[in-house]
């Protein structure tokens, strides 16, 4: 079981640099959650990179012993994963519990070793778009300073895939502005072509 230990920003521009190293469609389904324990499905089909077959994926996150700050502006969280097959996939979607949850996930390296998970979203999230970083220790993540590229952290108490699945598209866009969703847009767009290129 490992730690998983992350940060989420807003994008403010596309990255001067920009290296692709990957671009992934996912598809993710909650089928638990009791606040403490959250089970998520994921079908992951790869757009570019070097992994070329669609995997599907059974993930388990659970708080354990944690102590999570009060801002919640690191995510932390045990997490157990395991792939599985479609036929097992399909049979456990049926018990999804919110919404379905469908992106482009976008990863290219920053500095330190880290990598920047870009998530552009879909269907009723279109608009929406997140960049995560995933760090060794807490230590490092309290350390990290944020590329100029990235804007505001949002944290995880309010803009979390979990709490996302539970929205309305009119309730997610109410907990950011018209500026950020016109931004995304234009920054969707941009990255969309960048992916077409590869």
């Amino acid at each position: 079981m490992k730690q998983e230990i992350e940060r989420k920003y807003e994008i403010k521009e596309i990255p001067q640099d920009l290296k692709i190293e990957t671009a992934t469609k996912i598809e993710q389904a909650f089928i638990y959650d009791d606040g403490f324990t959250l089970i998520r499905l994921r079908k992951q089909t790869p757009i570019c990179g070097e992994e070329t077959k669609v995997t599907y994926i059974y993930n388990v996150k659970t708080k354990g012993n944690i102590k999570l700050d009060s801002n919640y502006q690191i995510s932390q969280k045990y997490e157990v994963e395991s792939y599985i097959t479609e036929e097992q996939y399909q049979k456990l979607k049926k018990n999804q519990i919110n919404n379905e949850i469908k992106k482009t996930r976008i990863v290219i390296p920053i500095d330190d070793s880290l990598k920047a998970e870009i998530d552009i979203y879909e269907g009723y999230l279109q608009g929406f778009l997140t960049v995560e970083v995933e760090f060794e220790n807490k230590t490092k993540a309290k350390k990290f300073e944020k590329p100029y590229w990235f804007g505001q952290e949002i944290g995880y108490e309010e803009l979390s895939n979990r709490k996302l699945s539970k929205m309305t598209e009119k309730e997610w866009k109410s907990k950011v502005t018209k500026e950020v969703i016109e931004n995304n847009k234009r920054i969707i767009e941009k990255l969309t072509n960048e992916v077409r290129k590869i």
